[in-house]
């Protein structure tokens, strides 16, 4: 498993590092050898032949960009047949590259010419608009062209294409969902889970993290365009915004239970995780409210219940291993949806109850980083903890102190935050190798 996932065998390869160092002292381990150890453990660290991969990519890219100068140079020079000519042997020939290279196991360089294969074929689509007149309709062209990556990437199989097809599907949302009548763009769903089974059937981790950026970016945008329908307030989109990020970090929290699906769980958990102390974060500045708490009860009501769901999972997956991450973070959002329901007359402390429940949340989920041998929740919550702290002196003492002695104090604030937090940072992180 460590071989098939890079990011797994980095982190252990740092963890290996750590031990080796406390093993060397205590003489468990000879010193001499830790470096050749090291080594070894490494060694499976780095892609072989990740120049002439590189490189392969980088040819991909320019003989994309050629085919489309050269046409551009000679367009009124040659005749419709000459064009498609040009362009059909370009793309059927990355297409029969890139099986030669699959034929002798070459795989990055047959996924660059994949990816070559795939640009062609959207050059392919605007060529023949142009030839022949025909109307203007980029969604329309732009989702023929993820069509046909997705064909590309199940057929092959190929990560790369699946990553074009991902950004062409988003791409294709984008300039659709607008111009649409429907309020969600329930179109896209269709489309985008169809590059799902070959993702997870084959474990590509680089498609899957694609894939949650697209689907965030879907969640994003339909809300956006769902409040400036209604006229809602940013601080509504946050609040429901957050509460779906609860419900896929429970989602994540369950998914982790299944050993086989680990790999999937923990990037799912983490951008959710990250999205979900965003958004809080942003609702608790007080500039963000303008001095006003209550929100739309509406929207109100509408992430309570997505709450209500996140919530459900939260206790059961609590409940299998304790694990309260999760229901950490449903906690956070309820209090961060509850102040929606408190008078604009005392929004002042409705802000002042979140701004302590996020310092006691960040606090909880460094300990409980700590407690599940997880360092990026661990280092997650020093940063948001020192960033929020931060915010709380600027929010707090600008007004009260001189500007001189605001930015002096402030800057010592900085600098002892800084060492007493990456000291505790650093404990905290040897105290995860010493509990392997």
């Amino acid at each position: 498993m460590l071989h098939r996932y890079p990011f797994l065998h980095q982190y252990y390869v740092g963890r290996l590092r750590t031990d080796l160092s406390r093993w060397a002292e205590r003489g468990l381990v000879r010193r001499e050898d830790v470096d050749a150890i090291l080594k070894d453990a490494g060694a499976a660290d780095r892609a072989p032949g990740s120049l002439p991969n590189l490189l392969a990519l980088l040819g991909a890219v320019l003989v994309a960009a050629g085919a489309l100068l050269f046409l551009a140079a000679n367009w009124e020079g040659m005749g419709r047949i000459a064009k498609l000519a040009v362009l059909s042997a370009a793309l059927w020939g990355a297409h029969a590259a890139s099986y030669a290279a699959l034929r002798v196991r070459s795989d990055q360089f047959a996924e660059a010419m994949m990816l070559l294969g795939v640009a062609l074929f959207g050059a392919g689509i605007m060529l023949i608009g142009q030839i022949y007149h025909l109307s203007a309709d980029p969604p329309a062209g732009v989702l023929l062209w993820a069509l046909g990556a997705i064909v590309a990437a199940w057929a092959w199989p190929s990560q790369l294409a699946a990553c074009a097809a991902l950004v062409l599907i988003s791409l294709w949302f984008t300039l659709a969902a607008p111009e649409s009548p429907l309020a969600v763009y329930l179109p896209f769903l269709p489309v985008w889970a169809a590059m799902l089974p070959p993702i997870l059937r084959t474990r590509w981790m680089a498609a899957y993290h694609v894939a949650l950026a697209s689907a965030a970016w879907f969640v994003v945008v339909t809300l956006v365009m769902l409040m400036s329908e209604d006229a809602g307030a940013s601080e509504d989109l946050l609040r429901l915004g957050s509460a779906l990020a609860a419900l896929f970090l429970t989602a994540g929290s369950l998914l982790s239970a299944l050993v086989p699906a680990v790999p999937f769980a923990v990037p799912l958990e983490r951008y959710a995780l990250t999205g979900a102390l965003a958004a809080v974060s942003l609702l608790a500045l007080p500039s963000f409210h303008d001095g006003r708490a209550a929100g739309d009860p509406w929207w109100s009501g509408m992430a309570a219940l997505v709450l209500l769901a996140a919530l459900a999972g939260a206790v059961f997956r609590w409940r299998l291993a304790s694990d309260r991450l999760a229901l950490g973070a449903v906690v956070l959002v309820a209090v961060a949806v509850g102040c929606a329901v408190v008078p604009a007359e005392h929004g002042w402390l409705a802000l002042a109850a979140l701004n302590l429940a996020l310092v006691a949340a960040l606090i909880g989920l460094i300990a409980e980083g700590y407690r599940r041998d997880d360092r990026f929740v661990v280092n997650l919550g020093f940063l948001a903890f020192a960033l929020t702290i931060l915010r709380l002196y600027f929010d707090t003492f600008w007004l009260l102190f001189d500007r001189s002695l605001f930015f002096m104090v402030g800057g010592l604030l900085v600098i002892a935050l800084g060492w007493v937090l990456e000291r505790k940072r650093r404990h905290l992180i040897g105290g995860l190798g010493e509990a392997a």
